[in-house]
Parts: C-alpha cells; structure tokens; sequence
C-alpha cells in the first residue's frame, strides 16, 4: 500500500482535504489537521499506523470508527485496538473487513518474531 493512497483515505475517513493529512515528523507541516506515523513490519499485518488528530479541525471519531471508515477506502483488512474503557483492551482486537464486518480477534502466538502482528483466526467472533 502507498503512502499517498493511505493518506487520501484517512482524509477521506475523516472528511478532510488530502492536504490536510501529513507524515508525522521533525520535519513534517505542523498545520496538518491529522498527522500520520507508520512503522513496516516483515510478516502479519504489515503496516503499522498511528494517527496524531487535532480535534479542533477533524471529525471525533473513535478508532475503531475511523478503521470501519478506511477499511473499505483501501479495501484492506484493519486491525484497530478496542477502545480504552473495553475490558479485553489487553487482550485483543477488531479485525474490521472492507465489507465493515467488524470481528473481535486475539493475537496469535508471534512465536520468535517480536515485531510481528499475526491473528488467530480461528479465534474471530462477531465484534
């Protein structure tokens, strides 16, 4: 997935203009409504997305809203943590499909690969 298309369907997500979405850094526009930092991983879920909103100029949605809303802009699969006041927060996540199938999942055992997000699943139920 490119980075330009992820950025568009954040903004999209989000109801806002293309430009007002930007790569998270020193050196990234401070003016940016929502700012974006990604980490690549090498197998599982692949990339790994954090997203920095100022409220004052982007919809408040919650995580799981925005993923429900990126998922079929990409038409990717997204994995999103639960929100915070959800008593399995710890333990697992909302796989969300393009269709906006929304489905709690567990970890699967990562094995060796620490920097790896693979999903049990067998272990999906409804969300």
């Amino acid at each position: 997935m490119g980075e330009g298309r992820l950025f568009e369907s954040i903004g999209r997500a989000l109801g806002l203009p293309p430009e007002a979405v930007a790569r998270f850094g020193v050196d990234g526009p401070a003016e940016a409504a929502v700012l974006v930092e990604t980490a690549l991983r090498a197998s599982g879920f692949r990339t790994d997305v954090t997203l920095y909103i100022d409220a004052s100029r982007a919809r408040a949605l919650t995580s799981v809203e925005v993923a429900t809303r990126v998922a079929p802009l990409l038409g990717e699969e997204v994995l999103v943590s639960p929100p915070a006041d959800d008593p399995a927060v710890a333990t697992s996540w909302f796989l969300i499909t393009p269709g906006g199938e929304r489905f709690r999942a567990r970890e699967a055992s990562p094995g060796n690969d620490s920097d790896c997000v693979e999903i049990d699943r067998a272990s999906l139920r409804p969300g």
